[in-house]
């Protein structure tokens, strides 16, 4: 094997595949490494976990064809540190050994052989294909795999809902104490239908690797249990999780009692200055609200207090309700708009948080007791 690449493209997709390297001191060394096939003037680099794997695709000039796997930590400090210039790398097939130069710089590492790295699921395989916007993708990720629980449980509700059908997109998620739901339109031509449960872990790799890209567009390709999000440059493919999410369009209120309109800027700060002396146990905040004034409390047993108060719009009785900070944080940081919209049924009543300029993203958030 023996090729050259520009050194930002090389760091660039590194940057793709490293983090999916498997981690974990008891697992098969080679997983913790990045595998390297060129051919035809194409450099491919994969990694897998075994459960979630990423293939970065890049132009380079081939003078011999080969693969290689090499360690990715290793190799990602490597190429974050040399010169901008082309990089060179040649294969000793007798011992594994890949020189690295670039400049007056050269490096050599000890590879593992291709033959050891697991086989890949196949990106082209048969299922169903839709290709989509990245945008309103991007967007509806971002708004709703926060909330989805714990990866490690391994549950329906660990993943993300994701149902495509005519030219709309709806991703919801939950973890029982909280529930996201967005609706976006998209572009669906050949108006194909998808309905899965697309793990977080996979979402959030995603999101990350789309930072490192400039395509508009994505083509999903969603077998029974497996899904391949695709572009010209990469390719995830992931395991989809089996089983039947729940009804949560069920939870969502009709109507609220009382609503109430406040500065999403000034929301975030006054929570922000509050929560430094919540209890880190229950991370618990009090808004009470009343007269066109949220107050907001926390304390600490033997730390003490805080308080603060913005100006907002409010219709009804004087309510106080209590809810973990951070879940209010995260659903109001993801909206883009200027006002918070919060729909109240009394304090112990699940609460919805909107944007006011978009109907179909909410935030339902169940409250804590206040004693």
């Amino acid at each position: 094997m023996l090729f050259t690449i520009d050194r930002d493209s090389l760091l660039n997709k590194l940057k793709i595949v490293e983090k999916v390297t498997a981690q974990r001191g008891n697992v098969q060394p080679v997983l913790a490494n990045v595998l390297f096939e060129a051919q035809d003037n194409t450099l491919n680099l994969s990694a897998t976990d075994l459960e979630i794997s990423i293939k970065a695709r890049t132009t380079v000039a081939v003078k011999k064809e080969g693969k290689i796997t090499l360690p990715a930590k290793k190799l990602l400090e490597i190429a974050a540190k040399l010169p901008d210039k082309p990089v060179e790398f040649s294969l000793n097939e007798d011992t594994n050994v890949v020189s690295i130069v670039c400049g007056n710089s050269k490096f050599e590492i000890i590879g593992i052989s291709a033959q050891e790295f697991p086989k890949l699921e196949d990106e082209t395989a048969v299922g169903t294909e839709i290709e989509i916007e990245l945008e309103p993708l991007l967007k509806s990720i971002k708004n709703t795999v926060y909330a989805a629980a714990n990866y490690e449980n391994r549950n329906v509700i660990s993943g993300v809902y994701c149902l495509i059908k005519d030219n709309k997109l709806e991703m919801a998620a939950t973890d029982g104490n909280r529930l996201t739901r967005i609706i976006e339109a998209i572009k669906n031509k050949d108006a194909k239908t998808a309905k899965i449960v697309i793990p977080s872990k996979t979402l959030n790799e995603f999101v990350r690797i789309c930072s490192f890209i400039t395509e508009e567009k994505v083509i999903m390709i969603v077998d029974k249990s497996k899904l391949t999000l695709k572009t010209m440059s990469f390719s995830i493919n992931s395991r989809l999780i089996e089983g039947e999410y729940p009804p949560y369009e069920q939870l969502i209120p009709k109507t609220t009692a009382n609503n109430s309109t406040i500065s999403r800027d000034d929301l975030i700060l006054a929570l922000d200055r509050v929560s430094t002396m919540v209890n880190d146990r229950t991370s618990i905040v009090k808004f009470t609200f009343n007269d066109n004034k949220l107050v907001l409390k926390a304390e600490t047993p033997n730390s003490g207090t805080s308080e603060d108060i913005i100006d907002c719009n409010y219709t009804g009785d004087e309510l106080a309700i209590a809810f973990n900070y951070k879940y209010v944080l995260d659903s109001i940081k993801t909206m883009e708009a200027k006002n918070v919209k919060v729909g109240l049924n009394g304090s112990l009543s699940a609460t919805v948080f909107k944007p006011d300029s978009d109907e179909n993203y909410i935030c339902l958030i169940m409250p804590i007791q206040i004693r």
